[in-house]
């Protein structure tokens, strides 16, 4: 069944690390699709920008036409691919780079009819998102003719400190209403129905409570292995991966209150309620491991520091276990375990 969607606003559609395996593996079937379900405004115009300089519209066109094909996107993928998609390079990120892409988002806006509103999608690690952060805002892009949102993908720091610290680099731009702090996990049907399925059937509302619930047990297991994110993944680990967003969102939306209305700020009260209600970890609530080389399908399968890229010594973990307690009226009591390992 196709999902409808309210369609948005034409806007101009900056991706940053436009040619990495975020982009090819979700964000660019994502945009298909919405596009196929006419939830994307025709007139919207996708901007990849990258630090490769040898590539142009062409060959970005012709390396997402590949992308798509991956994706078992249909016929259509190639025609929406040459009349949307556009690349401009960012070079070093010198000033000089975000001026020129400043002209560019204008010039593609001149030829479109588009209105100005612009989206920036920070598709990038950890630390290069301050350096785009501020590049966006001295070219002047922190504002336009339109609405202006940045959209910055997990981890958000890597603890407390660092997450503050980036906070305080983007608010130096851009106000807290313009950006998204964004968890795809959060648009898979399963997550968004939880709140349709407490709160639209009052006989599972009766029963979600301390008196009937034993335990809450919450396993994401993942059959990928790390894939292109090599990178990434020795630096992050499944629990920046997977606990400090994915699971922890779960977590929100099965242990908070009925919220005064739907809308965004309230159902984020709810949800911040339960993150001040976890206890504090004890030592023996944390299990950390790493899987082994072994067979998966029958085909026999590297362990993680046998994967190239990894150090021998890594102590990087592949697997983590939870166990929360939150100190609430209705789960008081109630374990919460969280799973989640390649």
């Amino acid at each position: 069944m196709t999902r409808a969607y309210p369609k948005s606003d034409p806007a101009t559609v900056v991706i940053f690390g436009a040619t990495g395996d975020l982009m090819r593996r979700k964000l660019l079937p994502a945009l298909y699709r919405l596009m196929a379900q006419e939830a994307i405004h025709e007139h919207t115009r996708i901007l990849g920008a990258a630090r490769t300089t040898e590539m142009d519209d062409q060959g970005f066109r012709a390396w997402a036409r590949q992308a798509l094909a991956e994706s078992s996107a249909d016929e259509r993928a190639a025609q929406w691919s040459d009349a949307r998609l556009f690349y401009q390079s960012i070079g070093r990120g010198q000033p000089e780079d975000f001026q020129a892409l400043a002209h560019r988002i204008e010039a593609l806006e001149r030829e479109g009819t588009l209105p100005g509103n612009r989206v920036f999608y920070l598709a990038l690690p950890l630390e290069a998102v301050p350096g785009i952060v501020s590049g966006l805002g001295q070219a002047g892009l922190n504002r336009g003719p339109g609405w202006t949102r940045l959209v910055v993908e997990k981890p958000f720091g890597q603890d407390l400190a660092s997450s503050q610290d980036l906070n305080r680099a983007v608010h130096r731009y851009f106000e807290e209403s313009q950006v998204y702090r964004i968890d795809h996990y959060l648009g898979k049907e399963t997550v968004q129905n939880l709140l349709v399925f407490r709160f639209s059937n009052p006989i599972f509302e009766t029963l979600w409570n301390r008196d009937l619930v034993e335990s809450v047990q919450i396993t994401v297991a993942e059959e990928v292995g790390l894939g292109g994110r090599v990178a990434y993944y020795a630096q992050a680990g499944a629990l920046r991966d997977m606990v400090q967003n994915h699971l922890t969102q779960l977590v929100t939306l099965i242990g908070m209150d009925v919220p005064g209305s739907f809308d965004a700020d309230a159902i984020r009260n709810e949800k911040v309620k339960v993150l001040h209600s976890i206890a504090p970890l004890r030592t023996g609530d944390v299990v950390f491991g790493q899987y082994t080389r072994g067979k998966v399908d029958g085909h026999e399968v590297p362990g993680y520091l046998d994967e190239s890229g990894i150090a021998p010594d890594s102590s990087t973990e592949t697997f983590v276990a939870l166990r929360l307690t939150l100190a609430t009226w209705r789960w008081n009591g109630v374990p919460f375990y969280l799973r989640t390992g390649k």
